[in-house]
């Protein structure tokens, strides 16, 4: 018999990716892993709603990143609205 690999993280994910491109079964990892059927599902949910949570999390902090460079766009602009008066004046 073989031996089992570790129920690790990293092992985890792994084995869902394959189920997810169906190169396994959800019943030959639970086999394989001495697990059943509904505990290698609930890691599949578990597994999506992580990926779920990283994406919002990811297009939060963009939009974080817009708005910052938004605001610092702006700030450029007054400068330059201020040093371009300053100029006109220095030349009229």
């Amino acid at each position: 018999m073989a031996e089992q690999q570790r129920w690790t993280a990293k092992r985890k994910s792994e084995v869902i990716l394959q189920i997810l491109r169906q190169t396994t079964t959800i019943i030959d990892v639970a086999r394989q892993n001495d697990l059943t059927p509904s505990e290698v599902q609930d890691c599949i949910d578990t597994f999506l709603k992580a990926g779920e949570k990283g994406l919002k999390a990811w297009a939060s902090d963009l939009q974080e990143q817009t708005e910052k460079e938004i605001k610092e766009l702006k700030a450029t602009i007054g400068d330059l609205y201020v040093e371009n008066a300053i100029l006109k004046k220095a030349n009229a």
